[in-house]
């Protein structure tokens, strides 16, 4: 049975199936909906066929089969069809993830076991056990607002999953009866606090049982495999990152460290207890169950007979398992010795939380501190780098808690939250926060503010943080290895490097990036300043780790996200991989046991593997490089030129879903970091501007300005070598690839009536030629016959899914039209603007956040 056959019998007539008798159940409210949805949906396809607009379409509909008496009516009837259409989706998404077995080979390619088999066959399994023992992935959980369904809503898709896994039809009925009557977002916007217990719930039920999971597996199959705590990280930013959320504060960060210790004190509790039963034997059972009133004690502090730190637990557990080899052969010292591993990986602080401010932000505050001191006029007389660095350095950041009265309420909340650290460290533990995380670096001066606030704490507390610069724009990270350089120079920079081994992490920003360069652009950029800050650091002795603050869709640099890290050779440091995941890309790719073991070898054996086959290569030859950089100034300067139309703005305010995105109460976060009605890019988040392109089919951020370069190489007579190109390098492939599911969720005749429009006829016809014009080249050089040839379950999913959603799109662009029609006194104008808004859910639901 080939791959597209497996993925028709066991995600297709399932969903079909179930959908049949979802189409029958008795829903409050939208039952009159259901019977209707089918034929909605093969009336869109064959309006969008014929060329009518949306509106017409939905005219069209109502007159041959729902006649209505009223606009009332009629908006009533669109909200039940997409309050329906709504939990079709969850529907499919449970389907395709009882499916996860079936549609993946879990022992395949890409998999541990695979390498662990393909180490053997190349004599390298001493080698594999050893870059084990020192590599790590660490996959930061953000709050970033992607993620569209509320609490309850993943716990159904949860338990409705393993109903059809199970085959257990009445379960997923009556399963499907209460998605029928819940509510499928939320009413108001959650507090920072919220998204982090939220997200928790991921740390507590998956990536805990799956890291013990995948350290079993290498201790049993890989002899010189030495256990590693830092092979697999969990990292943590809701209720740390402050850049642009106002509501982060410091009672935030603190409470949210509370949070995550009494998760990880639940989980040690649970194994404990599941310990109990099996060590009934004299003496053992009494300590064990000494343990188990003490991990209570340290949760609920009923008493002082509570643990400080997790030394302390895993010695007790250590005198157990000497008991167990002493007088009891043994038994379950397997057992012990995993809890004692948990413990060592995730300690009394479960997943370390960084902190992210914007560096101009951090500016302000250590403006306003000379200001209230007096020593304005001081730093002035500086013009150097040197200078100004060694002047932050030797300011001491000692304002007294009287003194924070006088201060900004933003100033003196983080000097509160800094002050709080040390005690913070004491009870969760030194690895609890560890990292700060300056976004928008734009100069050495940056890290240097950051150290000084950091004084706050105590005047060498600030080694105990590491510090990260953000780079994130083209100039920013054309600028990066200047800024290091600076920073690398200064005495007592690297003292603060030497603290953390000598060791510098550096995030670089993808979907930033993207935005400001767009896709090709940002992609060469952050390959040209990863493969010169490596070089950099290798010429002063420190190691570089890479931190990628990626997005789910490939235009914020997600994708398959395994194949970007295998490409890279031996030109990028990869000691480590470290990157961001968020919104839907965390419930898909890391929602169930199966789906998060996978995805996580994936990352550990794109890391780990080219150290032991592709250590001595490069990611790209000099020769390469200089035609991909070729490529990306010419697709960079397409994609300019689309910024600075004189329409571009007013077409993302007037024909896009993009002003009413701040209001899907998904994030406690605003969807920009200005605080002005004007619309700036600069100031405009990644997240709603991709989204906002999403919404409307046309994700210009994946592709932008690719086709026009490659169609500019082939013209110059360099089509055989891009097709070389695309065959024997991986970089290269990985950004074909993921452009390609780009394109494959485009759909330009949704918006097709926008050639009409005098004011953006001009922009729709340039963002639809560049569509087409990327599609047919990236077809050419890859000798494909359609989009993701070679991904023909990742094709289905997404035809699936956007055949399910089309009614939805049409009622988002019927509503966006009465939106631009009606003044905003008209009655109906905030009904129309609620219609919008609800169509925002199902469309990235169905997207699975890889637009």
């Amino acid at each position: 049975m080939n791959f597209s056959d497996v993925y028709d019998k066991h995600v297709v007539l399932t969903y079909h199936l179930y959908n049949n008798l979802f189409l029958t159940l008795p829903y409050t409210g939208i039952q009159t909906a259901g019977p209707y949805v089918p034929i909605l949906n093969k009336k869109s396809f064959e309006g969008l066929q014929a060329g009518l607009a949306p509106d017409e379409i939905l005219n069209h509909f109502f007159e041959d089969h729902y006649p209505i008496e009223s606009e009332q009516e009629k908006i009533d009837f669109l909200f039940k069809v997409v309050q329906y259409i709504e939990r079709q989706v969850v529907l499919f998404d449970a389907v395709e993830d009882a499916a996860f077995e079936k549609l993946h080979d879990l022992q395949g390619k890409g998999t541990l076991s695979f390498l662990i088999e393909e180490a053997k066959a190349e004599n390298a399994l001493n080698a594999l056990g050893k870059v084990l023992s020192s590599f790590g992935v660490r996959v930061v959980l953000t709050a970033h607002p992607t993620q569209f369904y509320p609490g309850h809503i993943l716990s159904i898709i949860t338990d409705m999953e393993q109903a059809i896994r199970k085959g257990n039809a009445a379960e997923v009925t009556t399963l499907m009866r209460q998605l029928g009557l819940s509510a499928m977002y939320r009413r108001n916007k959650p507090t920072p606090l919220e998204e982090a217990t939220s997200l928790i719930w991921y740390l507590e039920n998956i990536f805990y049982d799956v890291n013990a999971q995948i350290h079993r597996l290498l201790l049993d199959k890989v002899p010189s495999y030495t256990f590693n705590p830092k092979l697999i990280t969990t990292g943590f930013w809701p209720g740390g990152d402050r850049d642009g959320n106002p509501t982060v504060k410091s009672d935030t960060t603190i409470d949210t460290c509370k949070r995550l210790k009494e998760s990880i004190l639940r989980c040690y509790l649970r194994d404990v207890r599941s310990l109990k039963r099996k060590l009934t034997f004299p003496g053992i059972d009494l300590k064990i169950r000494e343990i188990e009133l003490r991990l209570q004690s340290t949760i609920y502090r009923h008493d002082d007979n509570y643990y400080n730190r997790p030394e302390e637990v895993i010695a007790d557990l250590q005198h157990i398992r000497e008991e167990l080899q002493q007088k009891f052969m043994s038994l379950y010292c397997d057992d012990v010795d995993a809890l004692i591993r948990q413990l060592q990986t995730f300690g009394f602080h479960f997943a370390p939380l960084d902190i992210r401010q914007d560096s101009r932000v951090h500016r302000s505050w250590a403006f306003e501190f000379l200001s209230f001191r007096g020593l304005e006029e001081q730093y002035q007389v500086f013009s150097t780098v040197e200078q100004k660095l060694d002047f932050w350095w030797n300011q001491q950041c000692d304002l007294l808690s009287d003194e924070l009265l006088y201060l900004s309420p933003d100033l003196a909340d983080v000097i509160r939250l800094i002050k709080a650290l040390p005690m913070i460290h004491i009870k969760n533990g030194p690895r609890s926060i560890e990292r700060y995380i300056i976004s928008n670096t734009q100069n050495a001066e940056d890290l240097a503010i950051l150290k000084f606030l950091l004084t706050a704490a105590g005047s060498d507390f600030y080694l105990h943080i590491q510090p990260i610069p953000l780079f994130e724009t083209v100039k920013d990270l054309a600028n990066s290895e200047q800024i290091l350089t600076a920073l690398f120079n200064h005495s007592g920079y690297r003292q603060w490097l030497a603290a953390h081994g000598n060791r510098q992490t550096i995030m670089l920003g993808f979907s930033d990036g993207t935005k400001d360069g767009g896709y090709l652009k940002a992609n060469i950029a952050i390959y040209k300043a990863k493969a010169a800050i490596t070089r950099l650091c290798r010429t002063y002795g420190i190691e570089p780790i890479f931190f990628d603050g990626r997005g789910g869709p490939p235009a914020r640099g997600g994708g398959d996200t395994h194949l970007y890290y295998a490409a890279q050779g031996a030109d990028i440091a990869c000691s480590e991989i470290q990157l961001t995941i968020q919104g839907q890309t965390i419930s898909s790719k890391f929602g169930n046991h199966q789906a998060a073991r996978y995805n996580l070898e994936q990352l550990l054996t794109a890391g780990a593997g080219r150290y032991l086959f592709r250590n001595s290569t490069p990611t790209l030859t000099d020769q390469e490089a200089e035609l991909l950089s070729q490529l990306a100034e010419i697709a960079y300067t397409k994609y300019e030129s689309l910024k600075n139309h004189p329409a571009f703005s007013e077409y993302l305010l007037k024909a896009t879903p993009l002003p009413y995105y701040a209001e899907t109460n998904i994030s406690s976060r605003p969807a920009r970091r200005g605080r002005t009605d004007k619309l700036s890019l600069d100031d405009l988040r990644a997240i709603p501007f991709v989204g906002t392109w999403a919404q409307m089919k046309q994700n210009v951020p994946g592709y932008y300005g690719f086709g026009t370069a490659l169609q500019a190489a082939i013209d110059s007579g360099q089509g055989q070598q891009l097709k070389d190109l695309f065959r024997h390098s991986r970089f290269f492939r990985a950004l074909v690839l993921n452009s390609m599911q780009s394109l494959a969720k485009t759909r330009f005749q949704l918006t097709a009536y926008l050639q009409n429009d005098p004011q953006f006829a001009d922009i729709w016809l340039d963002l639809k030629k560049e569509a087409d014009l990327t599609q047919s080249m990236l077809l050419y050089i890859s000798g494909y016959s359609q989009l993701l040839d070679e991904s023909p379950n990742n094709r289905k999913s997404i035809a699936m899914r956007e055949e399910m959603i089309l009614p939805l799109l049409i009622i988002q662009q019927y509503a966006l039209l009465q939106l631009r029609k009606r003044p905003k006194t008209d009655p109906q104008h905030g009904v129309y603007k609620k219609l919008v808004v609800r169509c925002f859910f199902g469309n990235i639901n169905a997207s699975r956040n890889s637009a």
